[in-house]
């Protein structure tokens, strides 16, 4: 009984010892994210869970924060030489999301991510504009 026992407990450390962990860390998931969205976006937190695997190519559950990185503005009249905008987005702005994640690579080579079926809380409307005098 003893042996059965010892010989299931070593085989399943070597099974759970043989498993790599290619997830990719949340610098490269924040990094990309925030090129994905070219900076309009930016992913504050995330929590996720490995759904498939196919080689190096692994897909993901994903459910997190994210924020605007501009505030965001809409147009209410125009003027001749003037538009007139009014705040519609707080940047910083917390949004609740989830979305599918595929990842293909490892620790080792480096991680190529991209996030689809991308869903909000809240949809953030509006255009960024530099230099808004109030």
């Amino acid at each position: 009984m003893n042996g059965k026992f010892l010989c299931g407990l070593l085989v399943s450390l070597l099974i759970s010892g043989c498993g790599d962990d290619n997830t990719p860390t949340e610098k490269v998931l924040k990094e990309q994210f925030s090129n994905q969205f070219h900076g309009r976006l930016i992913l504050d937190s995330i929590d996720i869970k490995e759904t498939s695997v196919d080689g190096n190519k692994r897909t993901y559950a994903a459910d997190g924060l994210l924020s605007t990185g501009y505030d965001l503005y809409t147009p209410v009249a125009s003027l001749t030489d003037y538009i007139v905008v009014q705040k519609s987005w707080d940047k910083g702005k917390d949004i609740k999301f989830s979305a599918t994640l595929n990842s293909l690579g490892n620790k080792d080579t480096g991680w190529k991510t991209i996030f689809s079926s991308l869903q909000m809380s809240e949809t953030p409307k509006g255009n960024p504009i530099p230099n808004v005098e109030i």
